[in-house]
C-alpha cells in the first residue's frame, strides 16, 4: 500500500501499526476506541488511513496496490525472471541499469533509471536486429531493433520490462524500416536517375538490390515463398521530378509471378525535407560531388508533388509499357500544401496532402478495373456520405488496352482512428472501470458502444441500399440470385468448410491449447451434418438480391468520426483475383464479416482481461464476452432498422463461410490466433445443429 511508518513509536513498533483496510474508524482494523489500541493507527494527512487504505487503492487502477498485482502477474507468466540467466548490458549512461534475463527461448530486457531526473540511454542490442521489443505491462509493441544502438527514455526512477520478440512487427505507427538492412551497393550515375534501369546498372539493381529490399517490405505478399527473380517490367520518368521514376517490378516467387509499383527516387544527403526517405534506402547513389540514397520514391516530396500536378492537369504520359493516365475531379489542395506520410508501410502506402487529400499507392498491380477507385467513385456520385469522396486515379493503360490502377486519391477524413483500435481502447476502459469498482457484481454500461454499433449497422445498410439502386452500368446493376447463383454460393461455402476441416485434420501444436483439439475432433466428426446444413441454408438465397458489396469488411475498415462512421479500403481481399473482388454477392457477407470482427475484438479483449488485478479476472473475462453479445445485437438492430428483416439462414451460411476462411488463414499465418475462429466456427455449428462441441 505504501502506508509509511510511525517513526515516533520507537524500536520496531513503527511498522507494527494496524493494517489500513478502509477510511473507517482505526482504518477498518478494529471498532475499538482509538485511545485503547496498543499501537495507534497512522493518522497523519499524507500516510493516514483516511488517504491510504486497501479499499481506496483497490478501486484505483493506477494505485500502488494494483500496480504491484499486475507486476506479479507478469512475473508469474515468465519464468525467465526467476530462473533465467542474468546478463548485464553496459550503456554509456551509468545512471541507467540494463540487463537481459533469458530462459528457454524467452528473452526479457529490463531497463531501470536509478536517477531522480529523466534519463536517455542507448543500448547495444544489435544481436537482436530485426526483433521488436514488447513492453510487458501493457503488451505495447515498440519499434524494431536495428544494427545501431537502441534509444530509450525513462522518467525519474522509471523502468521498463520488454519481451524481445523475433516474429512480432513494431507498432503500426512506426516508420522504422522493417527487417535488417543489408550492406548497400553504390551506383555511380553519369546521367539522370533513369540510367539506373538501363545497362549496366539494371543487372545489379535486379539481381542484388531489389530482391533484398523487397523481401523486407510489409506490403510484399511473397515473404513466405522463395524469391526467384525481380525484374523491372517498365518505367516512366515523371514531369518536374528529375530525381524520380515510376517503375513497375515483376517479382517471381516459388508460388507465382506478381507485379508491384515501386517508384524509384534519389534522396540527396543535403536534402532534409523528406523525413522517411533515407530510412527506406535500398542503395547508395553518387553523381559527381553529390551523394544520396536510392529509396522508395513515394516517400519523397518531389514524387508526391509531381503526381498531384499530373492529377490537377489530367495529364497523360507516354511510355514504352503503356500510357499513364491521370484523371481527377477538381480539388483544392495547392502546390505548396503540407505533406504528411501517415505510415511508411502498410499493405498499400498512403500520404496526406494538406489535410485535404489522401493519395494511396496500390502496391500490387493487377490488370482490370480496380474496385477501390470504382466503388468510391460510384458511391460518391450517388451521394453516399460515409465514404471518402473520390478525387482522382492514376492508371497505366497497357498496349492491349487493359487498365492497371496504380494510385487512388480520396478526400481526407478527420477521425478518431479505425474501429478496431477504437474498440480495443473502449474495452480497456471498461476493464479498468471494473477494476476500479472492485465489485464482482458490477455491470458495465455498454450504452456508448451499443450506440456506435447501431450507427455502424445503419450506415452499412444505407450503403447496401445505395448499391442496390438500379443502374445502367452492368457492373453495378442488382441481380436476383437464380439456381446457378445459389449453387455458386453453396460451392464457395463448402470449399471453405472443407478447407478448414482439412486444416483441423492435419493438426499441429495448437491442439494442446485450451481444448482446441477436442473442438477440432468434434467438428470433423460432424462433417456430413455440416455439409447438409450448408445445402439447406444456401437454398435460402434463391430469389435474394445480390449487389456489389464492400467484400472485406471488418472493424479495421471503418473510421470512427465525430458523429458516425466512414467505410474505407474497398479493394477487397488482396489475395483474391480482381474479378472475384468485383463480383456481386449478398450484402449479408458484409454483415457476417463485421459480426466476426466483433468476435475477434472480444477475444483480444479477453486477453487484456486475464491480465488485470487478481480477484476480478474472471469477472472481467465474463464482461468482455457480454460485450460481444451487446455489440452484435446492436449492430444487427441498426442494420435491420434500415434494411428491414434479413434472412437469418443466409446470414448463418456466411458466418460459417467466414469462420471457416479464418481458420484456414490463421493456421497458415498466425497459429496462435487459431482458437478465435475455431471456437467461432464451433459455436455456429453447435447453434445450427445442436449439441456441444
Amino acid at each position: 500500500l505504501g502506508m509509511g511508518d510511525n517513526i515516533y513509536l520507537g524500536d520496531r513498533d513503527g511498522v507494527r501499526t494496524p493494517m489500513q483496510w478502509s477510511p473507517d474508524r482505526n482504518g477498518g482494523f478494529s471498532r475499538a476506541d482509538p485511545a485503547s489500541l496498543v499501537l495507534p493507527a497512522i493518522m497523519d494527512p499524507l500516510y493516514g488511513f483516511q488517504a491510504i487504505n486497501v479499499e481506496a487503492q483497490s478501486k484505483d487502477s493506477h494505485s500502488l496496490l494494483n500496480w504491484l498485482r499486475r507486476m506479479l502477474a507478469v512475473r508469474q507468466r515468465h519464468s525467465a525472471f526467476g530462473r533465467g540467466t542474468l546478463r548485464f548490458l553496459r550503456p554509456q549512461n551509468r545512471k541507467v541499469m540494463a540487463y537481459l534475463r533469458e530462459h528457454e527461448g524467452d528473452t526479457i530486457l529490463c531497463v531501470a533509471n536509478l536517477a531522480r531526473t529523466a534519463q536517455a540511454v542507448e543500448l547495444d542490442l544489435s544481436e537482436f536486429a530485426g526483433w521488436a521489443p514488447m513492453e510487458m505491462s501493457g503488451s505495447t509493441p515498440f519499434p524494431p531493433i536495428g544494427h545501431l544502438t537502441y534509444l530509450l527514455t525513462l522518467p525519474p526512477y522509471g523502468f521498463h520490462w520488454f519481451q524481445l520478440c523475433e516474429k512480432t512487427d513494431g507498432p503500426s505507427w512506426s516508420t522504422a524500416p522493417s527487417g535488417v538492412q543489408a550492406e548497400q551497393h553504390t551506383f555511380v550515375l553519369r546521367g539522370d536517375v533513369a540510367t539506373l534501369v538501363e545497362p549496366p546498372h539494371r543487372a545489379v539493381l535486379e539481381s542484388e538490390v531489389l530482391p533484398n529490399w523487397m523481401s523486407g517490405r510489409r506490403w510484399f505478399q511473397g515473404k513466405d515463398a522463395e524469391l526467384l527473380a525481380t525484374r523491372v517490367k517498365g518505367f516512366s520518368p515523371l514531369p518536374g521530378a528529375p530525381n524520380q521514376i515510376l517503375a513497375e517490378l515483376e517479382v517471381e516467387t516459388s508460388t507465382g509471378t506478381s507485379a508491384y509499383v515501386v517508384p524509384l527516387g534519389v534522396a540527396w544527403e543535403d536534402d532534409v525535407g523528406d523525413p522517411y526517405a533515407h530510412n527506406f534506402a535500398m542503395a547508395r547513389v553518387r553523381r559527381g560531388a553529390l551523394v544520396g540514397d536510392l529509396t522508395d520514391g513515394f516517400l519523397t516530396t518531389e514524387f508526391v508533388r509531381s503526381v498531384m500536378a499530373g492529377l490537377r492537369s489530367n495529364a497523360t504520359l507516354t511510355s514504352p509499357f503503356g500510357d499513364i493516365e491521370f484523371t481527377s475531379a477538381p480539388f483544392e489542395a495547392g502546390d505548396d500544401a503540407e505533406i504528411e506520410w501517415s505510415s511508411a508501410e502498410q499493405s498499400n502506402s498512403s500520404v496526406i496532402i494538406g489535410r485535404e487529400i489522401v493519395l494511396k499507392l496500390l502496391r500490387k498491380v493487377v490488370p482490370g478495373v480496380h474496385p477501390e477507385a470504382e466503388m468510391t467513385r460510384v458511391l460518391s456520385e450517388r451521394g453516399y456520405p460515409h465514404v471518402p469522396a473520390f478525387v482522382g486515379e492514376v492508371r497505366r493503360i497497357a498496349p492491349d488496352g487493359a487498365p492497371h490502377t496504380l494510385m487512388v486519391a480520396q478526400a481526407f477524413i478527420y477521425s478518431q482512428g479505425d474501429g478496431w483500435d477504437w474498440t480495443q481502447d473502449y474495452l480497456h476502459r471498461v476493464i479498468d472501470d471494473l477494476v476500479l469498482a472492485g465489485d464482482q457484481t458490477a455491470t458495465p454500461d455498454f450504452g456508448s458502444y451499443a450506440e456506435f454499433a447501431r450507427v455502424l449497422g445503419r450506415s452499412l445498410a444505407e450503403m447496401h441500399g445505395v448499391l442496390a439502386q438500379p443502374s445502367g452500368d452492368a457492373a453495378f446493376a442488382p441481380e436476383i440470385m437464380d439456381a446457378k447463383a445459389v449453387e455458386g454460393v453453396r460451392a464457395s461455402v463448402l470449399q471453405q468448410v472443407d478447407g478448414a476441416l482439412a486444416v483441423l485434420e492435419k493438426g499441429g501444436d495448437w491442439t494442446d491449447q485450451g481444448g482446441l483439439g477436442d473442438i477440432a475432433d468434434g467438428l470433423r466428426q460432424r462433417r456430413s451434418e455440416i455439409a447438409q446444413t450448408v445445402d439447406r441454408l444456401a437454398n435460402a438465397g434463391s430469389g435474394q438480391v445480390r449487389t456489389r458489396i464492400h467484400g472485406d469488411l471488418h472493424l479495421g475498415q471503418v473510421l470512427v468520426t465525430g458523429g458516425g462512421v466512414t467505410f474505407i479500403d474497398f479493394e477487397g481481399e488482396p489475395t483474391k483475383p480482381l474479378e472475384d473482388r468485383r463480383a456481386k454477392a449478398s450484402p449479408l457477407r458484409d454483415v457476417a464479416g463485421m459480426l466476426r470482427s466483433f468476435d475477434y475484438a472480444a477475444a483480444l479483449g479477453a486477453i487484456a482481461a486475464a491480465n488485470v488485478a487478481q480477484g476480478v479476472q474472471e469477472r472481467a473475462v465474463d464482461v468482455v464476452s457480454q460485450f460481444q453479445s451487446v455489440a452484435s445485437e446492436a449492430f444487427l438492430d441498426g442494420y435491420g432498422e434500415v434494411a428491414g428483416a434479413v434472412s437469418t439462414e443466409l446470414l448463418d451460411l456466411f458466418l460459417l463461410e467466414k469462420a471457416a476462411y479464418e481458420v484456414r488463414y490463421e493456421a497458415a499465418n498466425r497459429p496462435a490466433w487459431l482458437g478465435t475462429p475455431l471456437r467461432g466456427l464451433a459455436a455456429t455449428v453447435d447453434r445450427l445443429l445442436g449439441g456441444d462441441l
